[in-house]
């Protein structure tokens, strides 16, 4: 129980310092969660709902290293360029590959 209530303080100390972060930490986790009911039932609206939450995150990483810059502002905004870049193309794949073979 102790160890639940300092992770529990954990998370409320970094919302009231940089609630940025949590929101984007949980974005990621309900796209990740999304991303796995998608795997598992293949509809479509589980993987645009997923690629929301994702292009979500990525604009309030961005617009978090826009308004107050870490120490790592580059890196941070070149891994949310990349990553937004390979999402969409493997959203572009995966459609053109579902259309296709419909």
């Amino acid at each position: 129980m102790r160890r639940l209530w300092f992770w529990w303080l954990g998370i409320v100390l970094v919302s009231r310092y940089n609630p940025p972060q949590v929101v984007a930490a949980t974005m990621l986790l309900l796209a990740m969660i999304l991303c796995v009911v998608w795997w598992v039932n293949q509809g479509w609206p589980y993987l645009a709902l997923c690629l929301s939450y994702i292009l979500g995150a990525i604009a309030a990483i961005l617009a978090s290293e826009a308004v107050a810059p870490s120490p790592q502002t580059h890196r941070v905004r070149l891994t949310a360029v990349a990553s937004l870049i390979v999402l969409l193309s493997a959203a572009g794949f995966y459609l053109v590959r579902t259309l296709h073979w419909a």
